[in-house]
């Protein structure tokens, strides 16, 4: 798969993850201080289903698993992008794997807009936004998390991190970079950044907090207009 050229940047956050009472399918360790990379592609990475069988899937990317799960054509392949296997995956019925089989490639893809790659307990971890783009059907917005396991990207969901993806996927691109890296010059993405960054960087429970703000205990319009982005759900 071509990748397009993106932007990859570095700093340091403070990523409080705390201790797990479930078994979900998640790698997690206790607060840790790591270093996260931002990814924007520029322009918008466009993927396509374009893997014919399982055996071109190896997932050695977060893109490839990407394209891998659009191209899926069995319940065998759904079971290898995720991580625990059958007992974590998502079960599908033979007119899915149909519809996959006989859609037009070019009508029905994914568009990435940007990527977080960081560590938990030293597993590889991304969260990726993209659109869903499908014929007669306006583009739906979305967020896949994934961990690098055995070797390989798969896809992972755990309640830990599920309002962290929900930020991923509802902000503006240029939001997300100008708190990541502090080279924003719009005055209220300036003091977003220092509402949710410590001495040590940016720290993502401040952030996660001040994103609920946002929408409780009522909704802050003028927030909300200034750094979501419109065609998010």
């Amino acid at each position: 798969m071509k990748q397009s050229i993106i932007t990859l940047l570095l700093l340091l956050v403070t990523l409080t993850i705390g201790a797990q009472t479930d078994y979900s399918n998640m790698i997690l360790s206790y607060s840790e201080n790591r270093e996260i990379f931002f990814h924007k592609y520029e322009p918008n990475l466009i993927i396509k289903a374009e893997y014919s069988s399982i055996t071109e899937a190896e997932n050695n990317y977060p893109e490839q698993l990407i394209q891998s799960i659009l191209s899926a054509t069995n319940q065998e392949w759904i079971n290898y992008n995720t991580l625990g296997g059958a007992e974590k995956a998502t079960e599908q019925n033979q007119s899915h794997f149909d519809r996959v089989l006989t859609m037009d490639k070019n009508k029905n893809f994914f568009k990435l807009h940007h990527k977080l790659t960081f560590t938990i307990g030293n597993i590889p971890t991304a969260i990726i936004k993209f659109f869903i783009h499908q014929e007669e059907n306006e583009p739906v917005s979305g967020a896949v998390v994934m961990q690098k396991v055995d070797g390989r990207w798969q896809h992972t969901s755990n309640p830990t991190l599920s309002t962290l993806s929900i930020i991923v996927m509802r902000l503006k691109t240029t939001v997300l970079q100008g708190i990541l890296l502090n080279d924003s010059e719009d005055k209220d993405i300036i003091a977003l950044s220092k509402r949710v960054s410590s001495e040590s960087g940016l720290d993502l429970q401040k952030l996660e907090d001040e994103f609920m703000s946002w929408y409780n205990p009522e909704l802050d319009r003028y927030k909300i207009e200034m750094f979501i982005d419109p065609k998010a759900w």
